[in-house]
């Protein structure tokens, strides 16, 4: 047994020496490096790795011509789904082809029906928000159409009708067209312009912005009376979660095809938020053009038209060659603007609503000179640069008194990977603070949500009765009126007293306050019409008028007096009716 145990703890010994060595032979011993390769001096063997085999039909649609060089991630992911007959969802940032992804699978749709004949309508109907974006894609569309022996319309509002009515008659496979006008071609004649017999492949472009237009309903009615079993196609640079309910009544089983974040600027945009002071953004604006204006096209946004006009006004005193664009311009003199901005001849003061999804080459600067009040809009402004690959830069002025918007633009910001500037979120945070202070609940300012200002019962009853009450006192009252019975006196008693009631509590154990005499109730009368005097007296200004003539108004219809200012006498008499008028109204 000693000698077990004199071998144990020499092999325990021998053992604690080799893993110290071990240890520190592998602290000491140094990591060989890898040192860099110089490829230009080895031959490698060539091998294959491209394996798609062109289609003859897209092979006649030479890159040559058109410079196409190899598909874009929406387009290889969308374009097998929308070829395999499903609906599809396809959500891609702006400039990333996405005209093209449903371009090419439906004129393979239409090469594979029966050719039209007289009197039928188009074989596919691609509907737009705006004018400009479905004459951006009837171009688009025209490059492959020729080829293909197919016929192109665009129908849209704001121009001549008998052109449209007349290409429609002759019939065409594929209709572009914003939905109010459609409807009304279809509508035209009787239905004898076009129908949607033969309507089989439906696509939506900017399908969030056509609903957030307040398209919604026509786009339904058109809907509704295509062929059950068509094929329905959506694109959009953004999807909100508001939308999933209406492309489930409009799609069947749809693929969502998603590149990119869910409604994300792109990466390729570098985004910079300003705070700043109202009066100083238009210096900021000037020093932005004097750095980026040699670069390419320069876009502006603003809010309302007014402004638009105003600010193109200002940046001509500037000697800065540009033109507005907004909803109350003519749609003709939209085309020559669009046109002169595509040509780079000029910069373009714009609202939000005039032009969605243009493609313009070589727009290197976006300017939002109001703050977008919403994330979807924000998103949609910066897409109009960093398209296809570009680089871009977006800026957006925002004001203190416009903090309840820089909630959206934090959002977009960390979405997309770009620091947050900490002014913004100081401002962001002081206006939580203070929003908390004043116990109100903070929302989520994206579109689509909201059902407008209604009355309720109490309001709109109280609104009707307003409105009697003023023609009884006119003497406008109609003799058939189902209320004319009512005491008008005791209603317009109860019209101008205050709406705010004081209930006299009675302590515990002590009695009620007794019922006023005859005698109180005189006294009360006379009070009050000495305090009416006396505030007929002091309300000396113009604007204290219509108050006055409510009080004369209401001692009229009691049968009693009542005394006004001598300044007041001579414009109440100008404005009574050219009528009889009582006793009462003549001592006024």
């Amino acid at each position: 047994m000693e000698n077990d145990q004199d071998a144990m703890e020499c092999s325990s010994e021998e053992e604690e020496v080799d893993l110290q060595t071990a240890l520190t032979g592998y602290q000491t011993k140094q990591r060989k490096l890898l040192e860099p390769v110089d490829h230009g001096k080895i031959e490698y063997e060539r091998f294959r790795k491209k394996f798609y085999v062109e289609v003859p039909e897209l092979a006649k649609m030479s890159q040559e011509e058109h410079g196409y060089e190899k598909p874009t991630p929406i387009q290889t992911q969308a374009i097998p789904g929308i070829m395999s007959g499903r609906d599809l969802i396809g959500i891609a940032k702006t400039g990333s082809g996405k005209t093209i992804a449903f371009l090419l699978p439906m004129f393979r749709h239409i090469m594979g029906q029966r050719s039209l004949e007289e009197g039928e309508g188009p074989v596919a109907v691609i509907m737009t928000p705006t004018r400009e974006l479905a004459l951006q894609i009837t171009k688009e569309c025209k490059k492959f159409s020729k080829t293909l022996g197919l016929r192109v319309v665009c129908v849209y509002g704001g121009t001549g009708i008998s052109e449209q009515i007349a290409e429609l008659k002759r019939g065409a496979e594929i209709t572009v067209c914003t939905p109010g006008r459609v409807i009304d071609m279809l509508a035209a004649n009787s239905g004898r312009v076009t129908n949607l017999r033969r309507l089989t492949y439906v696509v939506l472009d900017e399908a969030d912005r056509m609903f957030d237009m307040g398209f919604e309903p026509q786009v339904m009615r058109i809907v509704d009376n295509v062929h059950p079993d068509r094929q329905t196609v959506m694109f959009s640079a953004t999807f909100p979660r508001a939308m999933e309910a209406l492309t489930s009544r409009i799609l069947s089983k749809p693929i969502e095809v998603q590149v990119g974040g869910r409604s994300v600027v792109c990466s390729d945009v570098e985004q910079q938020v300003t705070v700043i002071e109202e009066e100083k953004k238009f210096l900021k604006l000037l020093e932005l053009l004097g750095h980026y204006q040699e670069s390419g096209s320069v876009i502006i946004f603003v809010d309302k038209q007014g402004h638009a006009d105003g600010l193109l006004k200002d940046l001509m005193r500037a000697s800065y060659p540009c033109m507005s664009l907004h909803g109350g311009i003519d749609q003709y003199d939209r085309d020559s603007i669009i046109n002169d901005f595509k040509n780079g001849t000029c910069k373009l003061v714009a609202t939000s609503v005039a032009a969605r999804g243009l493609d313009v080459k070589h727009l290197i600067l976006v300017v939002n000179y109001s703050c977008p009040n919403h994330y979807e809009d924000y998103v949609h402004r910066a897409g109009w640069t960093g398209r296809a690959g570009n680089k871009g830069y977006a800026y957006t002025f925002i004001t203190e008194h416009q903090a309840r918007y820089a909630g959206d633009i934090i959002k977009a910001l960390e979405l997309s990977g770009t620091a947050v500037p900490p002014d913004l979120e100081k401002l962001w945070s002081d206006f939580k603070d203070q929003q908390k202070t004043e116990g109100k609940i903070i929302k989520k300012s994206s579109w689509f949500s909201g059902k407008g200002f209604k009355f309720d019962e109490t309001e709109q009853a109280l609104a009707n009765e307003r409105k009697k009450l003023q023609k009884a006192a006119l003497g406008l009252q109609d003799s058939d009126d189902e209320d004319a019975a009512v005491d008008i006196d005791e209603q317009t008693e109860s019209m101008f007293n205050s709406k705010k009631r004081v209930k006299d509590m009675a302590a515990p154990g002590t009695s009620s306050v007794p019922a006023p005499t005859a005698g109180n109730a005189e006294k009360l009368q006379i009070d009050k019409r000495l305090a009416l005097r006396i505030n007929a007296q002091k309300n000396l200004g113009i604007e204290s008028q219509v108050d006055v003539m409510q009080q004369a108004i209401n001692a009229i219809l009691r049968g009693g007096t009542f005394w006004l200012p001598l300044f007041l006498q001579k414009p109440l008499q100008n404005n009574l009716p050219k009528r009889s008028m009582p006793s009462s109204i003549m001592c006024l």
